[in-house]
């Protein structure tokens, strides 16, 4: 929770030397997003254990391995840090990544295993509208509901009103997302995932240029190296590189 919230500076005073080898883990997760000049060599202690055969059959260290590579947007290791993996939250991490590789199938393979171990639980659920908003169509509708579920058994967090958001979204309901995005805004400010679905949404609800750039602004402002960023920051300049040569004909 407290990486979660970005506190890397309380996690590293509160997990000693003497802690558990799952809460060292959780450490280099800290330092990892807190330090840019450490993670070579974060990275290359995660290489020694998944080297050895048997560091990664801890869940935790397993599950913070694979977070890491997959903020490296390294899919394949971070895959193979999770295999064979039955904890059923780095299943459902196998089932983001498997999304974002556009492998339904496989995700909807990993989905099955985790309902078999526990149908009714919350990360099963959350899984469950994962795979739902992949397949798109009336699938859409099912998540909503789940999240919705989730939200009157728990609380509107921002990541069950992000993922409503993006269902109306891939609707086109956009500012019905936009609704529940600032919603999600008022309870964190600083959530990326807030921050980048309102710069997207912002841009099909009549708002000027200039409120969706300064999301972004503000996304590079609390998680700078952020993927999404990344990428966008590739596309810009692809873009310039081609209007450059356009305009010098």
């Amino acid at each position: 929770a407290m990486v979660a919230q970005r506190k890397f500076a309380t996690v590293r005073a509160d997990i000693t030397a003497d802690k558990s080898y799952d809460l060292q883990a959780v450490k280099r997760l800290a330092n990892y997003l807190h330090k840019p000049a450490e993670k070579a060599e974060i990275l290359a202690t995660f290489k020694k254990q998944q080297d050895d055969n048997i560091s990664m059959k801890n869940p935790v260290v397993a599950n913070v391995a694979a977070t890491i590579y997959l903020s490296e947007q390294n899919h394949g290791e971070a895959l193979r840090c999770l295999h064979k993996s039955d904890y059923p939250e780095n299943i459902a991490l196998a089932i983001q990544i498997l999304l974002k590789l556009d492998r339904l199938d496989l995700a909807r393979k990993e989905l099955k295993r985790l309902q078999t171990l526990d149908e009714d639980a919350t990360i099963t659920q959350l899984a469950t509208a994962w795979v739902n908003i992949a397949q798109g169509g009336d699938k859409l509708q099912d998540a909503y509901y789940t999240f919705q579920e989730l939200m009157d058994k728990f609380t509107a967090t921002p990541l069950l009103l992000n993922g409503q958001a993006t269902c109306y979204m891939m609707q086109g309901k956009f500012a019905e997302a936009e609704q529940l995005l600032q919603t999600a805004m008022e309870k964190n400010s600083n959530d990326a995932e807030t921050l980048i679905n309102l710069s997207v949404a912002t841009q099909f609800t009549g708002k000027a240029p200039e409120v969706s750039a300064r999301y972004v602004t503000q996304l590079r402002e609390v998680v700078p190296d952020h993927p999404f960023l990344a990428e966008l920051d590739a596309k810009e300049h692809e873009f310039n590189t081609v209007a450059a040569q356009l305009g010098s004909h």
